[in-house]
């Protein structure tokens, strides 16, 4: 084996973990407990208060003259595996088979204003997390040469503005300022690197070091949107979030073992050297639609659907500051995927509307590149929420959803790309998540 090439190894494979999350990829879209109170249904075509901006910039057009709105999502999810590893000497990995825990409970907050400033023209701003991952596996389990944490957030501020073009029509769009920030790491298998190349003492799968990366960067991408109310019951809107092309970067950092394997590589080779790194990773497209349907004074039909750009990930190209390290190229293959939902309002009082829905929303890691650093999986979503005139000026928001995720198997091999130094891992995962949101509106 040649180890000058192993640093590229392990930064591809750190790449390749900054993509993958729980569910659906990385994406989030709890912004809004009224939105999600109704799993999303009809979320494009909603203008009643500002937290629907993310959803459709056009939906600006809803402002009289001044409102805004603050909300925090709650997300608490429930992890289990069962795994069996080897290393790519061909031996067990050892450790723990069965992690519990492993994907991290999050709070996702959101901000979001709007103004009129003539009849026509109104102006926003739309403050949110839409992708983010944060999982933390133990050290000494099955899988460590394959995940151990990741941690990635983008941040996104975007400007919006809306103009009514006619009665019944509003446009709208914005501009995204999104900032990424990410920390990846994983275990590095010394004892089978040093067997494999005559190093005494070595020993597989018990002389563990272990790789860090930290990135961030900046991007920019645009939002656009109309919304289209031809009969007073009945409201259509899309919408359109364009890809953001990410270049990160940062450091790649490496942790020796206790034996000194590593140690040894690295003055025998040059290999497994701290060194700067940077890889471009997009966040992907996202196409929304939405429509409500006012059956009469007091029932509200919704339905909406979304397609995310997931095939954007076809590969990651990784290229570090050190020349020993190569640049290298790990295959994904993702897949696009769709978002439906359906849901209904119900205008109890004057104060006091309740919301339920239900969506399903497909994963984008096909099962052959499937991996534990959060597997991939389809999301069946139910929920509810209510929503509360506190005074003429002030609105309340809740939203409660459950997401049930069918058992994900995760099938990886040494022969396969990135996976070289990792050896073979094979095992199940399951997951669930209870995500609980509020949300005050002040106009």
């Amino acid at each position: 084996m040649d180890t000058r090439r192993i640093p590229g190894f392990v930064a591809a494979a750190l790449a390749l973990m900054a993509t993958s999350a729980h569910a659906a990829g990385f994406a989030l879209r709890e912004f809004s407990a009224s939105a999600m109170g109704a799993s999303y249904a009809g979320a494009a075509a909603t203008d009643n208060d500002p937290s629907y901006l993310f959803y459709n910039p056009a939906s600006l057009g809803g402002v009289e003259g001044f409102d805004a709105s603050v909300n925090l999502t709650g997300l608490i999810l429930g992890s289990s595996g069962n795994f069996k590893g080897t290393t790519a000497a061909g031996t067990p990995a050892g450790g723990s088979g069965s992690p519990q825990g492993f994907i991290s409970d999050a709070l996702v907050p959101a901000a979001a204003l709007r103004y009129r400033l003539t009849d026509q023209l109104a102006i926003g701003l739309s403050l949110n997390t839409p992708w983010g991952e944060s999982t933390k596996y133990p050290a000494g389990w099955e899988g460590r040469y394959y995940a151990l944490s990741t941690s990635l957030t983008a941040y996104n501020a975007t400007p919006m503005v809306s103009y009514q073009l006619l009665p019944d029509l509003t446009l709208g769009a914005g501009a995204q300022i999104q900032y990424v920030h990410s920390h990846l790491s994983e275990a590095i298998d010394f004892g089978t690197l040093g067997a494999l190349n005559g190093i005494p003492g070595s020993i597989p799968g018990k002389d563990d070091g272990y790789a860090n990366l930290h990135g961030n960067g900046w991007g920019e991408g645009y939002i656009l949107g109309a919304m289209w109310k031809p009969t007073p019951a009945l409201s259509l809107g899309v919408s359109y979030r364009s890809e953001v092309r990410q270049e990160l970067k940062g450091s790649e950092q490496f942790i020796y073992d206790s034996a000194g394997i590593g140690a040894t590589i690295n003055a025998l080779t040059g290999a497994f050297a701290d060194a700067g790194g940077r890889t471009g990773v997009p966040t992907p497209a996202v196409a929304t639609a939405g429509a409500r349907w006012s059956l009469d004074d007091r029932w509200t039909a919704l339905a909406g659907v979304e397609f995310t750009n997931w095939s954007s990930f076809r590969q990651l190209l990784i290229q570090s500051t050190d020349p020993v390290n190569p640049s290298a190229v790990t295959e994904l293959s993702w897949r696009n995927t769709w978002f439906g939902s359906l849901g209904a309002e119900y205008r109890l009082d004057d104060r006091w509307t309740l919301r339920a829905g239900t969506a399903i929303d497909e994963a984008a890691a096909p099962a052959q590149t499937l991996e534990p650093r959060i597997p991939d999986a389809n999301r069946y979503w139910i929920s509810a929420g209510a929503g509360y005139r506190w005074t003429d000026t002030m609105d309340v928001n809740f939203g409660i959803s459950h997401l049930f995720t069918p058992q994900a198997t995760i099938d990886q091999t040494a022969l396969e790309m990135g996976n070289a130094l990792r050896g073979s891992l094979q095992g199940t995962s399951s997951s669930n998540a209870t995500l609980i949101a509020l949300e005050l509106t002040v106009r």
